[in-house]
């Protein structure tokens, strides 16, 4: 992912993100994806969420929106990181084959 400062507040923010700086090949990886098969992302695209998006910072807002939209007060950044691919992978979902939006 580009390394640009601006680090999201929101899951929306999260997923606009994302879909900007996603290789086109790498989005429709994911929108093919079987929604149970998401965890297959956790290593890979879900670290750069991690790292790249300062979940692990103390107060991070995203991780905070995370818990606020799961109605979980102690979920961890795994399951955060979780959602927002779940997020991605629902909006992507929205664009017919084979366009998928830069």
């Amino acid at each position: 992912m580009n390394k640009n400062k601006k680090i999201p507040s929101t899951i929306a923010e999260a997923v606009n993100k994302l879909l900007s700086e996603l290789s086109i090949k790498d989005k429709h990886r994911i929108k093919n994806s079987r929604e149970e098969d998401l965890w297959s992302f956790h290593f890979d695209l879900g670290m750069a969420i991690r790292n790249d998006f300062a979940l692990w910072k103390k107060n991070s807002k995203l991780l905070e929106n995370c818990k606020e939209l799961s109605g979980n007060l102690y979920l961890h950044v795994d399951a955060a990181s979780e959602r927002i691919i779940k997020a991605l992978w629902e909006r992507l979902q929205e664009f017919p084959p084979p366009e998928i939006v830069r």
